[in-house]
Parts: C-alpha cells; sequence; structure tokens
C-alpha cells in the first residue's frame, strides 16, 4: 500500500471538559461535530488530531462525593474523575467522536497542559484509552515536557514560558514510573502557583461569579479585579497569593520565552507599576501587587480600599442598588487591560510582552517553520518572515469581551449594565479556532493556516 502524499494536522488547545455547571466548555456538542468533521481526509491524505494541553480541566473536577483538589495523587480518585467527564451526557459525546476518529484509523496525540497533569498517571491513560476503545499504539500521549515535533511543525501548549503555571515535570516522571510498576511513588509534585489560585481563589467564586474563571490573565489584573467584586475574599486569601503575583511578573520579564529557572533571580519591583492603576487605587494598590505575609496585615486592604467590606458586587447587583462610581472607575480601569476589544482579540498582535511569541521567534530557526502553542486562550497568526509562523490555537472554551462602550469614560450606566449581564452569566461568546497544517511527504511544511470552526 503505497504511503499517503501529505499528512494534515488539526491542532485544538484549552478544551477544558469538565466541571459543575456553568463549565468553562458549554458547546461540547460543537466540538464534538469538529472531531467528527475532519474524518475524511482527501486523497492521499493521512489526518491527525493534536490536542496541545488542558484537554480534561482537572482543576474543576471533584471526587464523586467529595471536593475539588489543584492535584489527585491517587490514581483511582483520578480515574474516578475522568468517568465523570467521559460519562456525562454532554462532554461524552466528544469522547464518543474522538473514539470514531480513532477506529477508522486516524491519529490521535494528546499533550499536556496544566490544567491537566493527572493524565501522566499511567491508570488514567488506560482509563481513556478504554473509553475510545483504543489501545496504546493507537493514541500517542506527549506527557513528559517535550514538544511534539513533526517535520517542520513544532507543537507544544504553551505553559512552560508562564513561570505562574509551569508543571513540575521532574517529580511528575517519578511519580508516573513509580505508578507504572504498581510502586507507591516517593516524591510529591509541587503544584503551580497558578493552579493553586484556581483552587483557592477562583473556584470558590464560581458561584456567585460564574464568569470568574473564563477572564484572564489569572493573575495581577484578576487580584485587582476580585477586591472590587468581593472586598472580603480578597482580604481572606490575600496573604496565599503573593507567589502567584511574583511568578506573574517574572514571566512578564520572560519576553524571549526562555526555558523554565532562567527567570528564577528577576526580581519583582516596582518598575512595572501601572500608572493609572495606582491613580484609581490609591493606597490599596501596592498592598494588592504585593500582599503582605501576615494574615493580620491583610486586613489593612478594605480600608485602603475605602468601602464597606461587607458590599459586594454581586450583592448590590441582585439588590438593586446603585454600584458605586469609584469601583466602577475601578472595574473599568482592568477590564481595559484585561478584556478590551483591541489588540486583546486581536489575532495578528505581535506583543513584544507576549513570552509565548517570544519563545516561538527563538525556535523558529533550522528545519522549524511552524510553531503551534495555546494555553492564553487567544488565537494568535503571526507571520515572522522567511515563510516562519507562530499560531496560537486559542480556545473552545468560552470567552468574555467587554463592550467597548462600556470602557468609554463617562459610560457607567453601560459598564453597570454590563456588570449586571456578567453576575446573571449572560456575557458568555464562542469563537473555536484550529490550526490546520499540511505537511508534504519530506515533511516540510506545505500550507499553515489559523482557521474558524463555524
Amino acid at each position: 500500500m503505497r504511503r499517503p502524499r501529505t499528512r494534515r494536522l488539526f491542532v485544538i488547545s484549552d478544551l477544558h471538559l469538565g466541571g459543575e455547571p456553568p463549565c468553562m466548555m458549554s458547546h461540547p456538542h460543537r466540538l464534538a461535530a469538529f472531531i467528527r468533521s475532519i474524518a475524511e481526509p482527501g486523497a492521499d491524505e493521512a489526518v491527525e488530531l493534536v490536542i496541545a494541553g488542558d484537554f480534561v480541566d482537572y482543576l474543576a473536577l471533584a471526587v464523586p462525593g467529595g471536593a475539588a483538589s489543584p492535584w489527585t495523587p491517587r490514581p483511582a480518585e483520578a480515574v474516578a474523575k475522568l468517568d465523570v467527564v467521559m460519562k456525562d451526557r454532554s462532554f461524552g459525546d466528544v469522547f464518543d467522536a474522538l473514539a470514531a476518529h480513532v477506529a477508522q484509523r486516524h491519529r490521535l496525540t494528546i499533550l499536556l497542559g496544566n490544567h491537566d497533569v493527572e493524565l501522566a498517571l499511567p491508570q488514567v491513560q488506560e482509563a481513556l484509552l478504554r473509553r475510545l476503545g483504543a489501545t496504546p499504539h493507537d493514541v500517542l500521549f506527549v506527557l513528559d515536557g517535550r514538544a511534539y515535533r513533526v517535520g517542520g511543525a513544532l507543537i507544544e501548549h504553551g505553559n512552560r514560558y508562564d513561570d505562574a503555571n509551569q508543571n513540575d515535570l521532574a517529580h511528575l516522571r517519578a511519580i508516573a514510573s513509580a505508578l507504572s510498576r504498581g510502586e507507591e511513588p516517593k516524591d510529591e509534585l509541587e503544584i503551580s502557583a497558578g493552579s493553586l489560585l484556581v483552587h483557592r481563589v477562583v473556584n470558590p467564586l464560581k458561584k456567585n461569579y460564574p464568569f470568574i474563571d473564563l477572564l484572564k490573565p489569572e493573575g495581577e489584573l484578576l487580584v485587582l479585579l476580585l477586591s472590587v467584586l468581593e472586598p472580603t475574599v480578597i482580604r481572606s486569601v490575600l496573604p496565599q497569593i503573593g507567589r502567584v503575583l511574583a511568578a506573574q511578573r517574572r514571566a512578564r520579564r520572560n519576553v524571549d520565552g526562555r526555558p523554565p529557572g532562567t527567570t528564577t533571580n528577576v526580581g519583582a519591583h516596582d518598575d512595572d507599576e501601572d500608572v493609572e492603576l495606582a491613580a484609581v487605587f490609591g493606597d490599596a494598590y501596592p498592598l494588592l501587587r504585593n500582599p503582605p505575609t501576615q494574615v493580620g496585615m491583610a486586613d489593612w486592604v478594605p480600608l485602603a480600599l475605602d468601602w464597606p467590606v461587607t458590599d459586594s458586587i454581586m450583592e448590590l447587583v441582585g439588590q438593586g442598588r446603585r454600584i458605586p462610581n469609584v469601583r466602577l472607575q475601578r472595574i473599568r480601569t482592568i477590564m481595559r487591560r484585561m478584556l478590551a476589544n483591541d489588540s486583546t482579540f486581536k489575532r495578528d498582535w505581535d506583543d513584544p510582552k507576549d513570552a509565548l511569541l517570544g519563545a516561538a521567534k527563538r525556535m523558529l530557526t533550522g528545519d522549524v517553520e511552524i510553531v503551534v502553542m495555546g494555553h492564553t486562550h487567544l488565537a494568535r497568526e503571526i507571520h515572522v518572515g522567511a515563510g516562519r509562523t507562530y499560531i496560537n490555537t486559542g480556545t473552545w472554551a468560552d470567552l468574555v469581551r467587554v463592550p467597548d462602550d462600556a470602557l468609554a469614560e463617562g459610560k457607567d450606566t453601560e459598564l453597570a449594565d454590563f456588570l449586571k449581564k456578567l453576575c446573571k452569566d449572560e456575557a458568555r461568546t464562542q469563537v473555536f479556532t484550529f490550526a490546520d497544517i499540511t505537511l508534504g511527504e519530506d515533511g516540510r511544511v506545505r500550507e499553515a493556516r489559523l482557521r474558524d470552526y463555524i
């Protein structure tokens, strides 16, 4: 039988399957339809689906009858969490589509992200293979920190260049090695600062603020926003999140996308202070940016924020009360940086502060013609010259975008109306994107595009 002349790669990332409603992924049927749509290759094409990290959202999953955790070290519990997702009426359709994909002898490759670290456990992989009716020869797992190299394409999740969300791969490999032999692991996993923030701060707020885990980035801006939305919560968790903010500042300085460990000695000084944020937050700004380590000192923060600590935005909205102008101005200033309809969602934005883009530019040499990542949830297609391209596949989870009129100065009514929609979980949007790559018989990239699934 003649080998196909071309290889067609479809790369998706950040699916975030699972969790209690409202889930990050609200349209799994669209994902299932997409997977089924790529099952009919063209003549002489070999088809491969690559899931480039954050496939199943373990940070949103609880053990049946138990609670969620930032890491699930016991294989039986990790499998039980996965079973809940695979048997779910909605998410189950995605696994059915993947099973059909594999049954048609198409390739399936799964990379590790920072929300699905448990996929590195051998027992979890076995459970997934059983659900797909597949064998280890049918599905390739790339879970040890390597990039996935296919001809001129280099594919990875991208959290490697994000200090707050790097995986503890050395201990993870040791744990998986022991479990593959039926041994009790002696190593403990170091949980990333970003995962701790999601577990301790973001997840508990989802009931009142169902949009909270859709906001990117999960760092300093999120902390500032939470201080406006829920002053009592921010006071209680502030001493715990200094590690996250310091890691994020190091990541922001890693504009060249240097490998892990190279930003450890980069200090988190005040040279990246935001003048506008400092103006609207006043004395609270330095406290929120550099949280005190003592719990008692955190009690000063609500005093510096100059409003009653019992008045959450959810309470004000639910009671039909007016949101004070000072809080609206703070929210507006933060959201201009997080969710504005400008460069944030501009697919060709060559952001000089984007560590993933910096890493891609560094690696786009030699025989690497295209670098594909995910992680940020922001779709990108950036041509860097000499026929070389960086693509970020974006996300299949929901997004939140703020209308321009709500961000304009003096538009307090429009912003308040938008906040009401947010609190009622009526402000979600979806943009389903994927990388479509065609490789020639020689492995060279013939075509590579970021595409929308309509």
